[in-house]
């Protein structure tokens, strides 16, 4: 595998970005288990164990990221046909990561040690967003709503915000993030830069979102994964690797009176039992 500007070369063939994800089924012999959205959306996983090759997508047609499992130092794969070692170096910290202009790549190592390796190699392509023609300054509020919930945790928030707003349509409208940069008048917000961890504006937008409390009986599932569409639009370019958008308080769980299951990342079986024990069925995706 060859990293280059306008692709990712493998086998002697170039990908250009964005990557089909019809163009790696066709690669391999091996049929890739396909972990598609959940709650009707489109963003997902696929992954080919043998090959040690996972594809996240956000579209169910092109790749965002890719991550490649190597056993040892990363010697099969290059960068511009430059050796890997030579612009990571056999150690360092976890989660380097070099621009390439249409794409990024970035590498999670072994535990510290005297034999410390890379151990993935994640290449992600840059979302391209159109320009458009600024027109008056759009609002950075939400519209303040009668009767509005607090939540204790923003997290918690974001997965009601996601069943309401994304999945159900009933919380409008819609926060999109091209047209909230487009609308921004106090900085030049670049997604494709900063899109990699949450944008504080963005952020700060849902936690000023107004909820009101008579949608809260609307929610009876909540699924958490690294494609949900409010994360993507908090964090573009996020690889779903860190804790960003883990929960730490689920107390909010009394807001919701017919919540019956969550799907979770980031949790113990503690803190699993203990939304079992309020009747929850709560399991790890």
């Amino acid at each position: 595998m060859d990293i280059r500007l306008d692709g990712i070369e493998i086998d002697g063939r170039l990908h250009a970005y964005p990557i089909p994800l019809a163009d790696l089924e066709a690669l391999f012999d091996e049929e890739p288990d396909k972990i598609d959205g959940l709650g009707g959306r489109r963003a997902g996983f696929w992954s080919w164990r043998e090959t040690g090759l996972t594809a996240k997508h956000t579209d169910g047609v092109h790749v965002l990221n890719l991550r490649l499992k190597v056993d040892g130092p990363a010697h099969r794969v290059r960068i511009e046909g430059r050796p890997f070692d030579e612009e990571f170096g056999p150690t360092g910290p976890t989660y380097p990561s070099r621009d390439l202009g249409d794409g990024y790549v970035g590498v999670r190592r072994t535990d510290p040690g005297p034999g410390q390796h890379v151990a993935d190699i994640i290449v992600e392509q840059k979302v391209r967003r159109p320009k458009r023609k600024k027109a008056a300054p759009a609002k950075k509020k939400p519209t303040p709503v009668p009767d509005a919930v607090e939540f204790k945790d923003l997290n918690f928030k974001l997965l009601v915000v996601q069943d309401l707003m994304y999945d159900k349509g009933l919380l409008e409208p819609a926060f999109d993030l091209g047209e909230f940069i487009d609308g921004f008048a106090d900085r030049d917000i670049d997604a494709d830069t900063e899109g990699h961890a949450p944008i504080p504006e963005a952020l700060a937008y849902f936690a000023e979102l107004p909820v009101p409390r008579a949608m809260l009986s609307e929610v009876v599932a909540l699924e958490q994964d690294g494609g949900n569409d409010v994360y993507l639009q908090i964090a573009p370019l996020w690889s779903g690797e860190d804790d960003s958008f883990d929960v730490t308080d689920f107390s909010d769980v009394e807001l919701l009176p017919n919540l019956r299951s969550m799907t979770l990342t980031g949790v113990d079986e503690e803190t699993l039992e203990s939304l079992r024990k309020r009747g929850i069925e709560a399991e790890l995706l």
